[in-house]
Formats: structure tokens, C-alpha cells, sequence
């Protein structure tokens, strides 16, 4: 192979075809190589390669930069490591290969190329669904992973890395016998009493977020409590984790508590699981050693952050673990076609490829479903290629039909509501330039009916009572509720940016009876979850909260205009029932902070502007208790300039650029499809009303 430096080449219009010799001594060439000439007189044959000179002015730039990176890999082979000598001569090759295509224009454009139909694998119960494996220009990637080397990253398109050679390749063959030199934890519970609680999770909650492959975690587990061997440092932030959210969801729960025959008074505290967990992440150096165990962890603890006051802590870990999810190659997990499950080497791929894809589902969720509290979001649709975990369970990972079962279904139904919400945010226009009034709420009623639209589609066993199967699967009744409760809350939250002005003005009546009926709904389920004694779920303290400030909006406009009457009395029964619900969760710092807000409201009803503004500053002062801050409320009187500004609900929402009020607007009459709230949930959730009564 010729490695002829650029500037040494003759620069022509055309490749030669006759050879060296032939042209040199001007004699007729056969233009074959070697030429009849040359073996019959046994002479050396070889054709001069020249840079064509359309080539020189199309890839001139780029052939001289990959000639100056071959000669400093080459001078990075003669002073590196043994390990990056064996690579490094791969990369070069791959280097000399581009220069030598690029060089005589032997490239072939892509209208020249003739179109392969290659072989596709048949088709899967949901492969209609799927979308095609994603192409990528091969230059493009090549000269990042190039780039790469030199910033010391890796592209790292190749996740669950089994089989890669970049940075975060992990081999089957070592991991059955790895052993972390992590530093030691304190776990806080025995290993006997963590079985319990790891088992109990597996069967009961992990359905709720869908981040483990149970058969894979719960050998890690044994193999901890058996050796105190793990498979990475950062596993055991992970495992503190779980543990975590196991323990919350046992003191709130009273069926939780009785199915595990545990003495919690003898256990720490969930927030001890919570830090521990966040000592093992920095102990592990979780920014710069990327592992899928320190998202898994973050994702996870979502399910106790919010509910044990560390919202903000929470937030910004997730930022970093989408970031690690992204360094990991999570966000392109491509589908292995064809993959063998008979295999330990194919099953333990299969395994960790679709633990990568429900970490990554869970995120979309947690990302998408925070976009009215950010009015933003980190995760784009159109910048991830990685497909939604199959509908499968655990013990066989076989793709099933959306009508069977397992232990993916609520996640893959939470997966199809969170994929509105990027539609919602960006079809109201950007913050700078916001569309006109008229255009959002057309779109928030389109939405509103696209929402119904999923909703209505999910499987019947999420929809309606099946004993048989509640029997069998011990969580499907509290997801089933669980669901109904997130669906009224995502109809709240697509008429969320509407919802002020819904108070004040009448053009937007749809969506005011539309919140006020779905808070109703929430509150009615969280009684009957709660009478029950059934699992916990965090979401349902931070819904219950939402929909007992909506119906205090409703009770506070009733009493400022002096149209109270029978209706509000019910509203507000509601809402001091939630208010004593909330307020029996004493380790639930997010209830105690909705207690708060709820006292604070009522403690002035009849003038709404001072409601809401006492109120924050009441949560404020009560935030900073909750912290371990001594409260300023008795010598200082909180200002209102201190306080984050909420709508001024006097006067009526104008975007700018937009001078008309709503009221001059004509009437919005919601799509027929639109209907009712109460209407709706009845027929879609009608058994969860019989059954609440």
C-alpha cells in the first residue's frame, strides 16, 4: 500500500492508466497491471497514482489534515503504552485508507452508487411501530472518533458495550468475577432484613419506574450480601437507592408495612439511604467514571427526592445523568436483530440493552412531565434514536403484544402521554415571541383532545377491574389507580398555561371546569389509596397538592365575587379532608409542605391576591424550618418583593405583542371530542368511581 505523501504526488485531470515503465520508455501499455509488456520482459509493473485535480480542490483541506494526524499517531505509537500500540496502528490504517480514497477521487458519489436492497430480519408482534435503524455519514462519525482521542472521549454509540473497545467496555467474561475496590459503606440494615426489602420492591414497586432487570439486580444483590463483592463502585449507589424508596413507601403504606415482616423502628431513616447514596456516586467519582448504575441510582431516587424535601438536589442530578446516559450511548441504543436469548452471552446483552432502554424511557418521562415547572425541556424527540423498552417481563425479556401484561406496561402507557408534552411547550411559540392567545388555546384544546385520544387506547387491564389478574399481579390495582390519578393530572397540566386566566376570565371557562373536575378526581382516588392503606407512590402527594390548590383557586374566586354556595362547601370539604390525608404523612416533607400552602390559603379567604402571597412566603419560612433554618416569620414581616410573583389575577394575561384582552375575543368552543371531564374519566375510569363510591 502506497503511503506516498500528499505533496509528492503530481496533481492531474485524469488517473493514468498505462504504467511507469511503459510511459517512461513511451511504448504501447496493455493498461493492465502487470502489463503484458512488463512480465515479458520481467520488469517491475506499478501505475503512478497522481491527486486529481478536482479531487485536490474538493478534499485538498482534508487529505493535508489526515496526513498531519498520521504522522502525530505515529509519533504517538514510538513514546505510548503497550495497550494503546495495539490500537493505534488500527487507526492509522483506517486514516491511510480515507487519504488513499480521497487522493485519486476513487470515492463514488451517492447518485453513482447502485442501491443494495439488503436482507431485513421479519418483522416482530410491534416491529410495525419501531422506527428505522438511524444511518449515519461515515466520515462524520470517523473524524469524531478521531477527534476523540484527542479530547480523551469516546463516542460511545455502542451501549450495553459488551463487545466495543472504547473507555466503557466491559466484557461478560470479567464481570461474573469483578471486584470493586469502592470504598466501604455502612449499608445501615443486615443483609437478611435488606432481602426482605430488595424482594419487596421487586414485586411491588419497581413496575412504577421499570429501571431494573430484577433477575440481574437481585443476583448482584446476593452476591453483595454473600461476598461484599460488587460489579462496579458505583453499583452500590444504586443499591442504596432502592433501599431508599423501599423504606418511604413501607412507613406511608400500611399494606406495604404488614407484607414485610420487618421492625422499621429498628430501620434508619430514608433520607440515611438517600445521602448514603449520594456519598457512593461522589465516592465513585460518578461524573468522570460514567456507569448506567449511577443513572439508574438518580432515576430511582426520584421516587423519595421530591417527598423528602430534596427537589432541587433531585433536579440537578438529573441533568447530569441524562449528560452520563448521553457520554454512555443510551440515547442510540441500536435493536440487536436477530439476537439469541439461548445463549449467556446473548442473554446478558439482551438484558443490559433493554435495561439502557427503560432507564431512558423513565427519563423521557421525568424530563417531559417537568416542562411546565421549567418551560423547557433537556431531552429533544428529534436528538434520540433509542426505541421504548419492549413489553416484556423479566424472567424471559420475549417482546409481547401491548394487550399482555408485564412489568413494562405502565411505563411504555406513561411513555405515550410524556410524548405530547415537548408538542405542548413548543406549540405555544418561544418565550421571546409568544403566539397570540387565540392560536395557544387552540392548541392546548388540541392537545387536550390528543391526550384523550391516548388515554383511551391504553390496554383494557389498565383501564378496568380484572380480579383475576389483580390476584396474580399483586401491583396492578395500584397502578391501575395510579394511572387514572396521572391522567387527570396531565389534563391539569396541558391546560396549565391557561389555567390563571381561566379565574378571571370567561372565555376560558372549558378549562377552569376541566382542572376544577380532574382535581376532584385525584382528590377522590388519593382517599380511597389512602383508606386502603395502599402501596405508596410518590406522585400521588405532589397530585393530591396540585389538585387541592386548584379547587382553593375555585373556593378563593367564589368567595372574592360572592357566588359560594353549595358547590364551594363540597370544594372545600375536599379540600380539608386532602389537607388531614396530607398531613398524617409526617416523613412526607412534600405533604407537610402542601399542608402548609393549604392553611396558609384559607388563612384570609375572601381576598385572593393576599392569599396566594401569604402563602408562598408562609411555605418559604416553612422550607427553611423543614432545613434546620430557625424561621424569621416572628420578628420580620415577609414583603411581597421578596416573594416570587405570581399571575396578578385582576388583571387578564397579555402575551407580548398581543394587546387585546381574552374577554374581546370571541368564544372558545372546545372540540366535541373535548367533552366533559367527569364525563370522560367516567367512561374511560367508570369501575374506579363504582368502587370509590
Amino acid at each position: 500500500m502506497s503511503t506516498v505523501p500528499t505533496q509528492s504526488r503530481r496533481v492531474s485531470q485524469r488517473q493514468p492508466l498505462a504504467c511507469r515503465e511503459c510511459t517512461k520508455s513511451k511504448r504501447k501499455c496493455s493498461k493492465i497491471i502487470p502489463c503484458t509488456r512488463c512480465i515479458r520482459l520481467r520488469l517491475s509493473c506499478s501505475r503512478e497514482i497522481v491527486q486529481l485535480q478536482r479531487s485536490a480542490a474538493r478534499h485538498g483541506a482534508e487529505v493535508n489534515f489526515l496526513d498531519s494526524l498520521v504522522g502525530d499517531l505515529n509519533l504517538l505509537l514510538e513514546s505510548t503504552s503497550t495497550t494503546a500500540k495495539l490500537e493505534l496502528p488500527q487507526i492509522i490504517s483506517k486514516v491511510r485508507n480515507r487519504i488513499l480514497q480521497l487522493q485519486p477521487g476513487l470515492e463514488t458519489s451517492l447518485e453513482q452508487q447502485p442501491h443494495v436492497h439488503e436482507p431485513r430480519p421479519p418483522p416482530g408482534p410491534n416491529e410495525a411501530q419501531r422506527h428505522a435503524e438511524p444511518v449515519e455519514p461515515a466520515g462524520s462519525s470517523l473524524l469524531t472518533a478521531i477527534e476523540h482521542l484527542a479530547w480523551g472521549r469516546d463516542s460511545a454509540g455502542c451501549f450495553p458495550h459488551l463487545k466495543c473497545g472504547c473507555q466503557y467496555s466491559r466484557p461478560v467474561v470479567s464481570r461474573a468475577n469483578s471486584h470493586s475496590s469502592q470504598r466501604s459503606f455502612d449499608p445501615g440494615v443486615d443483609a437478611f432484613s435488606a432481602q426482605k426489602l430488595i424482594r419487596f420492591h421487586l414485586c411491588h414497586m419497581a413496575w412504577h419506574h421499570d429501571c431494573i432487570h430484577a433477575p440481574t439486580f437481585l443476583e448482584q444483590c446476593e452476591r453483595f450480601w454473600r461476598t461484599g463483592e460488587t460489579d462496579h463502585a458505583l453499583w452500590m449507589a444504586l443499591y442504596f437507592s432502592v433501599l431508599g424508596a423501599t423504606v418511604f413507601a413501607m412507613r406511608i403504606s400500611s399494606r406495604a408495612k404488614a407484607a414485610v415482616d420487618i421492625d422499621l423502628d429498628m430501620m434508619p431513616p430514608a433520607d440515611h439511604f438517600l445521602t448514603a447514596m449520594l456519598e457512593a456516586l461522589y465516592a465513585g467519582h460518578f461524573l468522570e467514571d460514567m456507569s448506567i448504575f449511577s443513572v439508574q441510582a438518580i432515576v430511582i431516587s426520584t421516587e423519595i427526592a421530591h417527598n423528602l424535601g430534596r427537589s432541587q438536589l433531585n433536579a440537578t442530578l438529573f441533568k447530569a445523568a441524562v449528560r452520563i446516559a448521553e457520554c454512555l450511548g443510551v440515547h442510540r441504543i441500536r435493536e440487536a436483530h436477530g439476537a439469541s436469548l439461548n445463549t449467556e452471552e446473548g442473554w446478558i446483552e439482551t438484558a443490559q440493552r433493554e435495561v439502557g432502554k427503560r432507564v431512558w424511557c423513565q427519563m423521557v418521562i421525568q424530563d417531559h412531565f417537568a416542562i411546565p415547572f421549567t418551560n423547557t425541556y433537556s431531552i429533544s424527540p428529534l436528538q434520540y434514536s433509542t426505541e421504548p423498552p419492549l413489553n416484556a417481563d423479566d424472567y424471559d425479556l420475549t417482546d409481547m403484544p401491548d394487550t399482555v401484561l408485564t412489568v413494562s406496561s405502565y411505563v411504555r402507557a406513561l411513555r405515550k402521554i410524556a410524548d405530547l408534552m415537548p408538542s405542548l411547550i413548543d406549540g405555544l411559540g418561544t418565550m421571546g415571541q409568544p403566539k397570540p392567545l387565540r392560536d395557544q388555546y387552540a392548541h392546548i384544546l388540541l392537545l387536550d383532545k390528543r391526550m384523550r385520544s391516548v388515554v383511551k387506547g391504553f390496554p383494557r387491564f389498565l383501564l378496568q377491574p380484572d380480579v383475576e389478574k389483580e390476584l396474580e399481579i399483586p401491583w396492578l390495582g395500584i397502578a391501575r389507580r395510579s394511572l387514572a390519578i396521572t391522567a387527570a393530572e396531565k389534563i391539569i397540566m396541558i391546560h396549565r398555561p391557561f389555567l390563571f386566566l381561566s379565574f378571571h376570565s370567561s372565555s376560558y371557562q372549558h378549562t377552569r371546569r376541566t382542572c376544577v373536575a380532574a382535581a376532584l378526581t385525584i382528590l377522590r382516588e388519593h382517599e380511597t389509596i389512602i383508606n386502603e392503606g395502599d402501596f405508596f407512590v410518590w406522585t400521588h402527594s405532589a397530585f393530591c397538592i396540585t389538585a387541592a390548590i386548584i379547587l382553593c383557586f375555585e373556593v378563593s374566586v367564589a368567595s372574592n365575587n360572592s357566588t359560594g354556595g353549595p358547590e364551594t362547601d363540597k370544594f372545600r370539604v375536599a379540600i380539608l379532608a386532602a389537607r388531614n390525608r396530607l398531613a398524617d404523612q409526617k416523613s412526607d416533607i412534600l405533604a407537610q409542605r402542601g399542608v402548609a400552602l393549604i392553611d396558609a390559603i384559607f388563612a384570609s379567604e375572601g381576598n385572593l391576591d393576599l392569599d396566594f402571597y401569604r402563602a408562598v412566603a408562609d411555605v418559604l419560612r416553612f422550607g427553611q424550618t423543614t432545613h434546620g433554618e430557625p424561621s424569621s416569620s416572628s420578628t420580620t414581616t415577609t414583603s411581597t418583593a421578596t416573594i416570587p410573583l405570581l399571575p396578578d389575577l385582576s388583571e387578564p394575561y397579555r402575551s407580548p405583542g398581543n394587546t387585546a384582552t381574552p374577554d374581546s375575543q370571541s368564544t372558545f368552543d372546545p372540540h366535541p371530542d373535548n367533552m366533559d371531564f367527569e364525563t370522560w374519566f367516567n367512561h374511560i375510569f367508570y369501575h374506579l368511581n363504582s368502587s370509590a363510591g
